[in-house]
This record gives structure tokens, sequence and C-alpha cells, in this order.
């Protein structure tokens, strides 16, 4: 009875010493993801990082619709549509 009281006493330490390592592994983990997330905060109220790229300003000068006509080419017939139409070559 006495060995079966040791041997049951050993492995429940066992089990013990083994929570606490990976306790204090998942510390550790915590702990460096507590890091990153500090980083990560600071980085977005910098606004350095950014889910999309600032727009940029374009001067683009009005197609003149005469020159074009005179000369052939397939015109778009107002310059808010060619707006659309290059604005859907670049944003989804």
């Amino acid at each position: 009875m006495n060995e079966l009281v040791n041997f049951t006493t050993k492995k429940l330490v066992e089990r013990d010493e083994n929570l606490e390592d990976m306790l204090l592994s998942m510390k550790k983990e915590i702990e460096k993801l507590k890091g990153e997330l500090t980083i990560y905060k600071a980085a977005l109220s910098n606004k350095m990082l950014s889910s999309r790229p600032k727009q940029q300003v374009m001067n683009v000068s009005k197609p003149e619709k005469s020159m074009d006509k005179k000369r052939g080419r397939n015109t778009i017939g107002i310059w808010e549509e060619f707006q659309r139409e290059l604005k859907k070559q670049f944003y989804p």
C-alpha cells in the first residue's frame, strides 16, 4: 500500500512540474506578445502602418475634344467618365 502511495505521489509531482514548466513557457510567450502589441500600437498611433496607401493628387489636364476628333481618336465623352474609368484601373 505504501508503494502505491509513493508511486502516486511521484506521478503527481511530475505532473505538477510539467504544468509549472508549461505555465512559465506560456507566461514568456504572453510577455513577448505584449511587447509586440505595444510596438504595433505605437506604429499605428504614428500612422506608420496603414491598410491602404494615402491618395496622391495628380494634376491631369482635361483632354481637348476637338483636337482628338480631328485626329480621329476614340475619346471619352465627358471628363467625369474619364476619371471613373481611370480610377477603376487603380482602385478595386
